[in-house]
């Protein structure tokens, strides 16, 4: 058995955890410091040391609420961001860490717990690790973008009023205002934002030429496509691609059976 010890992360692991970050996801150290100046106001993370180093961590975002005709809206636990460095892989760590991170976040107040598996087979490995079974699917629209309406950038505040003037009576997931301001400099780090177009709001960010939409939100379904389309043309994208929730498609949230209502609008993770 791998001889590693686990524990809560401190301060003056943030430079370790970038660097690893980096190797593992790829991303610059810049994006990095933007999550972890605001780590502690969103949840927290469990560190595993071998050799005298730092070499995995998974993060345990717990600043959500599952909104929805409960009296008291549950706590979300989020898995987030698992990562073991490469050569210390194979030796248990990282289902370790992940089962400690799941304990973390059920003492910070989880009493959900969830994920978004990076690639298919890990749907299966999260079941078998925590149980976890595919809870909520989605479709993905693709299309042209052009100047259709107006389109204002909003603050991760005004974003977070009027998403919840649109999802009121439905199933949703509520981030934290510090959760959401993360969500907000995710997509301005990768070239877009949060964004009120038409009827309704929506989460954009750029991957080369495409205007990737995580999140739309508008209770006019046919004003998506203009919402897409104009957004994608604010940020210079040739292409829009948007995410809708449904009963049927991509797999998308991983959460333990019977914890999430099917029709609930979720879309605010940081893949």
């Amino acid at each position: 058995m791998a001889d590693y010890t686990l524990r809560e992360y401190r301060a003056s692991d943030i430079p370790a955890l970038s660097f690893l970050w980096r190797d593992v996801f790829g991303d610059p150290l810049p994006f990095t410091a933007e999550f972890y100046a605001l780590l502690p106001d969103m949840g927290s993370a469990v560190v595993a040391e071998m050799d005298g180093k730092l070499v995995g961590a998974a993060h345990a975002l717990t600043g959500f609420e599952l909104v929805g005709k409960r009296r008291k809206a549950p706590v979300v636990g989020y898995i987030y961001a698992v990562m073991v460095a490469s050569e210390y892989r194979s030796l248990g760590v990282g289902k370790a860490i992940t089962l400690e991170a799941a304990k973390l976040a059920k003492r910070r107040g989880a009493s959900l717990l969830c994920t978004l598996p990076a690639d298919a087979p890990l749907y299966g490995w999260y079941h078998r690790l925590l149980g976890f079974e595919c809870v909520l699917h989605r479709k993905t629209f693709e299309l042209g973008c052009q100047t259709l309406a107006d389109t204002m950038e909003l603050t991760s505040t005004e974003y977070l009023h009027w998403r919840e003037k649109l999802l009121e009576g439905k199933n949703h997931l509520r981030p934290s205002q510090p959760t959401m301001e993360f969500q907000r400099r995710f997509c301005k780090f990768f070239g877009g934002g949060l964004y009120a177009c038409q009827s309704g709001i929506c989460t954009a960010e750029l991957d080369g030429d495409v205007c990737v939409i995580k999140e739309l939100i508008t209770n006019e379904p046919a004003d998506c496509v203009t919402i897409a389309a104009s957004v994608g043309k604010l940020l210079g994208a040739k292409k829009a691609v948007y995410y809708l929730p449904a009963r049927e498609g991509e797999s998308y949230v991983s959460a333990q059976p019977g914890s999430v209502p099917a029709d609930c609008v979720w879309n605010l993770t940081f893949d």
